[in-house]
């Protein structure tokens, strides 16, 4: 049966049975047009144009097909160019709801001898299937060509299992993966990660922050991946060192609700549990109000009310830095910042500035 794609809300003698989910594609092809190309209706400029639309348009088609979906209605597209350095980024994103029809001969065509699969689908297809048998048995040999067939074809499919290598790979200094495919998958990753929807991308990172939390903590911030209803329902105090890093990241829009989940992560943080203690300073008069900090790790240091510890950590030479709650002055400074941040985006959503 043909799929049927259109702009439209509803397609014409046909019923709408059920509605499956809304589906996305994302198609980013970058630097290889200058801005030179852009101007005198280029050739290469609209080539480049259609190339991108029918790829984004067939991954549509086959997530739809994958999803059971008889149609995709209210079809969307929306095209954004980002230039830099005479370069430019093209990216085409395609959104609309997949469907289920209420069948008739005049609405659903049947199979025939003619249908046809494009070229693309097929090597994409192809590639996906190839690919997700390496990762599946745990085959690290992703070459260059692999790479290049992820990035071509936007095999956002395989996104989670790159993750989840991507993750104990960067953690590892020792690794039985060698070191040309562990710099394949440290380099192109994350731009694999760019390339998707914002939700969907979301959802990869997100499903693990605990393995490598400073990881994927970069990751989110250099993708712009900030998602407030994911860390709210992270909210526990045994957490609080991974929330904190996420709160230098940003998102491309904030909204209403937004604002609503980051005023809960900001009441969590103000509520956050002692791990420390204060006692009495013994021995003389170890600050001026007379207390000793008591940190999390045990080290007794001489230091005002909500002061940091100052003890070295034993073999590493550095600073504990720990207050009273269990967390540096880099994070009080970077709660401080989110909460400027919060107050400045209210302002803006309520129209004060």
């Amino acid at each position: 049966m043909r799929l049927i794609v259109t702009t439209t809300d509803s397609i014409e003698g046909c019923r709408i049975a059920d509605y499956i989910d809304v589906l996305r594609s994302s198609v980013v092809v970058g630097n290889d047009i200058a801005l030179s190309d852009l101007f005198g209706g280029s050739r290469k400029y609209n080539n480049k144009l259609n190339d991108i639309y029918d790829k984004a348009m067939q991954g549509l088609r086959l997530k739809a097909v994958i999803a059971g979906a008889d149609a995709v209605v209210g079809l969307h597209t929306d095209f954004e160019e980002v230039f830099g350095k005479g370069k430019t980024r093209m990216v085409v994103s395609m959104v609309g709801t997949a469907v289920k029809l209420d069948g008739s001969p005049k609405c659903l065509p049947e199979d025939n001898k003619s249908a046809s699969v494009s070229m693309y689908a097929l090597h994409r297809q192809h590639m996906l299937v190839s690919i997700r048998k390496k990762l599946d048995n745990n085959d690290f040999s992703l070459n260059e060509d692999d790479w290049s067939c992820i990035l071509k074809y936007s095999l956002t499919d395989l996104a989670l299992p790159l993750y989840n290598r991507y993750l104990v790979v960067s953690t590892q200094t020792i690794s039985n993966v060698p070191l040309f495919e562990r710099k394949l998958l440290l380099d192109n990753f994350i731009p694999l990660i760019q390339s998707m929807d914002f939700d969907d991308a979301v959802k990869v990172v997100y499903s693990d922050l605990d393995t490598a939390p400073e990881c994927s903590s970069v990751i989110i911030k250099e993708c712009n991946l900030f998602a407030p209803s994911m860390i709210v329902n992270m909210l526990e105090s045994e957490r609080k060192h991974t929330i904190i890093a996420l709160l230098k990241s940003d998102k491309p829009f904030y909204t209403a609700q937004d604002l609503a989940d980051m005023d809960k992560i900001v009441d969590f943080l103000d509520n956050l549990p002692d791990t420390g203690r204060y006692i009495e300073g013994r021995g003389g008069v170890f600050s001026k109000t007379g207390t000793l900090l008591v940190c999390e790790r045990g080290h007794k240091s001489a230091v005002e009310l909500g002061g940091h510890c100052t003890e070295s950590l034993e073999g590493s030479g550095a600073v504990c830095n720990l207050n009273v709650k269990g967390i540096t002055e880099a994070e009080v400074a970077a709660i401080a910042s989110f909460k400027e941040k919060v107050e400045v985006l209210r302002a803006i959503l309520n129209r004060e500035l």
